[in-house]
């Protein structure tokens, strides 16, 4: 670390008092530990990590960067392919400031800082509510995760500490709905509740269940996902993978099932897929806040992983089962990817459309290639990268107008692709002209 920026570091820690954590031992291992990040591809080592945990501390430190010009990422969960700088800067590491808190009456979640998704799922469904993931497996009932926004606040390129609502910032709370995370430092967000009855019983759970198929039969599984994925008489979602699971790890596709509404008619929902007797299946009723429990692995920090998506109007099975051979493709050339999974996606009914106009443009959308990438070696990324976009260009189609792009699944390619519909994109880059017109937080909309 430079001798300039260790200076302006220890003026930082001055300022702000012995409660603000700042680490600047990269050999110490909590330093170590903290910066660590979900995936190892693109990770750098920054100057210092700093832990604020208050909202006062985290306006104080962006104050001090804007001031002393140190560039500054920040970073909650570490999830982020974005959260990562060298050693000229520093890391926000929110990690010490989170919370959620429940008003029941008013059916509002203040969600603080690095709060986790599960830990929000748990408090909500505690006081017997929940609210919508990102994209998740409740879009037709809840809409997306930004359409749950209702105010913000947020430390911006000043460092000032600005009350995002319909009544004081109107516009800036349009953008957050979608593209929060071009603006400023979101501290906090206030987010619509729904009751557990809203899931169609009174048990507060959704069906989760699996079906497992040979990769030998993809054709004959992905007619039978035709059928399901079409019939929106039942409300079914959930991710075709194909994949190698352990232990074994036999190339198969694997149906990982969501239905919502009355429990007892989750196999005849399933109906396509019990008549082409998978080899294994499993199912039952799952509390809505356990229902990414078996996932959690996949949270683990390390190791070269990365998401490649891509929103579509349809299933083309043509498309699909080309797809299929792409992955068999890398998992043989590149057998160190065998944790690779190319997943398609399904809501068999569009996200629910919120009252309000916001930046947020996938409302037409209930299809994703939601690929994960996870290879252990950095010699084999090149040609895994080649494989992934191939898969992801195959299920794009030559039609532009038949795929989008997820707003923070990629910061490469046309920007009209995140943020579609007339207007958006120079709406947008109008109000990045407002509030960070020098790219404090990132140059998206300004390159």
């Amino acid at each position: 670390m430079a001798r300039h920026l260790s200076t302006l570091l220890g003026d930082l820690q001055s300022q702000v008092g012995p409660s603000l954590e700042v680490l600047t031992q990269k050999e110490d291992n909590r330093f170590q530990e903290f910066a660590k990040r979900w995936t190892d591809i693109g990770r750098e080592i920054p100057a210092a990590i700093v832990l604020p945990e208050s909202e006062e501390q985290i306006q104080e430190t962006v104050r001090w960067a804007l001031r002393s010009s140190v560039p500054f990422v920040t970073r909650s969960g570490g999830h982020s392919e974005w959260s990562t700088i060298g050693d000229d800067g520093v890391i926000i590491d929110l990690s010490k400031f989170k919370g959620v808190d429940v008003n029941v009456s008013n059916k509002k979640a203040t969600l603080r800082g690095s709060i986790l998704s599960k830990q929000v799922a748990v408090a909500l469904a505690d006081a017997g509510f929940f609210t919508g993931g990102g994209s998740s497996i409740t879009n037709s009932v809840t809409g997306y995760g930004s359409d749950q926004i209702l105010s913000a606040r947020m430390v911006d390129a000043k460092g000032d500490l600005i009350e995002v609502t319909e009544e004081t910032e109107p516009e800036l709370l349009w953008a957050i709905r979608g593209a929060g995370q071009f603006f400023g430092l979101v501290t906090e967000l206030c987010v619509r509740m729904h009751p557990l009855s809203a899931l169609g019983n009174d048990q507060g759970a959704i069906w989760t269940g699996s079906f497992v198929f040979p990769l030998e039969r993809a054709a004959d599984v992905a007619q039978a996902m035709k059928l399901l994925m079409d019939d929106d008489k039942y409300v079914t979602s959930g991710l075709m993978m194909t994949m190698a699971p352990p232990p074994a790890r036999k190339p198969s596709l694997v149906i990982s099932a969501r239905f919502v509404g009355n429990l007892d008619d989750a196999e005849a929902a399933y109906k396509p897929l019990y008549d082409i007797n998978p080899i294994v299946t499993s199912g039952g009723p799952t509390p809505i806040q356990n229902t990414s429990d078996a996932r959690e692995a996949l949270g683990a920090k390390g190791g070269f992983k990365k998401f490649g998506v891509v929103g579509l109007k349809r299933f083309d099975i043509d498309r699909f089962l080309e797809v299929v051979e792409v992955w068999k493709t890398l998992v043989r050339e590149c057998p160190d990817a065998i944790n690779t999974a190319f997943n398609f996606q399904w809501d068999s009914r569009p996200p629910k459309q919120p009252n309000f106009e916001s930046a947020m443009s996938l409302h037409d959308t209930r299809y994703w290639q939601n690929n994960l990438i996870w290879h252990t070696d950095p010699a084999t990324q090149q040609r895994v990268d080649e494989l992934n976009d191939k898969s992801i260009e195959i299920m794009r189609g030559p039609d532009r107008a038949e795929y989008a792009d997820f707003q923070n699944g990629t910061r490469t390619g046309p920007i009209e692709l995140r943020f579609r519909g007339e207007g958006k994109v120079e709406k947008l880059k109008m109000l990045k002209r407002k509030w960070d017109p020098q790219g404090v937080f990132t140059t998206q909309l300004l390159d």
